[in-house]
Parts: structure tokens; sequence; C-alpha cells
């Protein structure tokens, strides 16, 4: 047998033995469904998102008026 021959066996066995396992861990995988936002909510006028907090169970956003939580850097007078 030539090698060349023996080559292209070896190397079609081994893509074939990798695309079993990639389909066998695609099948096994199963999608979860994203969670959804229950409601939407907007923002009233002059409101704005001062924070947010993203863990897995849900999102948190902190609303307020940008205003009351900018303040002035004070003059040290150096």
């Amino acid at each position: 047998m030539q090698p060349g021959v023996l080559l292209m066996g070896c190397l079609l066995s081994l893509y074939l033995v990798a695309m079993v396992m990639f389909w066998h861990g695609l099948r096994g995988h199963k999608k979860e469904e994203p969670l959804r936002m229950e409601g939407r909510f907007t923002l009233r006028a002059g409101q704005t998102i001062l924070g947010v907090m993203d863990t897995p169970e849900m999102m948190c956003f902190c609303l307020g008026k940008s205003e009351d939580h900018v303040h002035q850097e004070e003059d040290t007078g150096q």
C-alpha cells in the first residue's frame, strides 16, 4: 500500500471520529430559554439610569435624576 493512501485513510478516520464526537456533544447540549422581563418599563422625564447590577437571577437598575447625584468638586484652596 502506498504511504499517500495510508495517510489519506488515517486523516479520514480522524476526521470522522472528530465529527461523531462533535455531533454527540451537540445532541447532548440542551439550549436554555433566556430569561425574559415580565414587563417593560420606561423612564420618566428627567430620569436617568444611574447604575445597573446584572446577576444570573435578575437585572437591577438604579434610577434617579442625575443632578441629584452629581456634586461639584470642592475647592481645596491649594
